[in-house]
């Protein structure tokens, strides 16, 4: 029985995406959004706070409107790359409380992926998620509610949309190279030369990351890397809507894959799934 009465039963819980580009908090039935920027400063650099200051700046409002009756705080529950340090983690939660948070909870960013994406994490067979953000590329084998193998790579869609301002140079600024690298893509039309060095700069970064996928899914035992040549891949994160992202991944790879429904919404949206589960457990801190 969970006891009512316990502070953290009648505060109000929310799910938080602290992301790179965009921080995104699920209070209720809400979703709300903004970039993960004040001015020309950043939180985040690689998918994990780098500046405290100006992460207190984005989560207060947002957290602020999270209360009840503008009073009672609530307890956060963020995420976190796979492979973020103590360090890395402890500001984060630094952050969150000093904005006005009760308590914080830290779970790892591709298991909330994966539920947010709608795979079955309890199931006994491995599953794999890809997690392709601004900042940074995060995978994970779950199964039984585990996740039971991970990798990350601190590259992400940022470092795409450098490569493409560097080898395009000119009068590119980054919200022109995001316009193409959606746009375009790995796509190449002969009629369109921007497509092609577009193509071109996407590659060479997403390359990496077909590298570093390659070997984790390689040196998998080999009853995990069955269940998930089965299964395939599920794509979430920005990344995963750029065109040709998918068809890249799965021909460098040799896995089939499919992206999420709403793949920006995926980490926050499967944080938002685990906090009755948090609450049942009594795990805020």
């Amino acid at each position: 029985m969970i006891p009512l009465l316990k502070p953290t039963n009648w505060r109000p819980h929310v799910a938080l995406d602290v992301g790179t580009a965009t921080t995104r908090i699920a209070a209720g039935s809400r979703l709300m959004e903004q970039p993960s920027m004040i001015g020309r400063k950043r939180a985040l650099s690689g998918g994990v706070v780098v500046d405290g200051e100006t992460a207190w700046h984005i989560l207060k409002p947002l957290l602020d409107r999270a209360r009840v009756c503008g009073i009672v705080k609530p307890c956060v529950l963020a995420c976190a790359p796979s492979d973020a340090r103590y360090e890395e983690r402890q500001l984060l939660v630094d952050s969150i409380m000093r904005s006005g948070a009760a308590s914080a909870a830290v779970i790892p960013e591709p298991l909330a992926a994966a539920i947010g994406a709608g795979i079955d994490v309890s199931s006994p067979y491995a599953r794999m998620v890809v997690d392709i953000g601004e900042g940074v590329t995060d995978c994970a084998i779950i199964s039984s509610s585990e996740i039971r193998a991970c990798c990350a790579v601190r590259i992400g869609c940022a470092r795409m949309r450098s490569a493409i301002v560097k080898n395009i140079g000119g009068e590119y600024g980054d919200d022109l190279a995001d316009d193409l690298m959606r746009r375009f893509g790995l796509a190449r039309s002969p009629e369109d030369a921007g497509s092609v060095a577009v193509a071109a700069s996407i590659e060479l970064v997403l390359e990496e990351i077909a590298a570093k996928l390659s070997l984790f899914v390689r040196d998998l035992p080999a009853e995990m890397g069955c269940d998930v040549i089965d299964s395939g891949i599920c794509l979430t994160g920005g990344g995963a809507l750029i065109p040709g992202v998918r068809r890249y991944l799965e021909e460098r790879i040799g896995i089939s894959i499919c992206v999420a429904d709403n793949p920006r919404h995926s980490v926050v949206e499967g944080a938002r799934a685990i906090l009755p589960v948090m609450l049942m457990l009594n795990r805020w801190h």
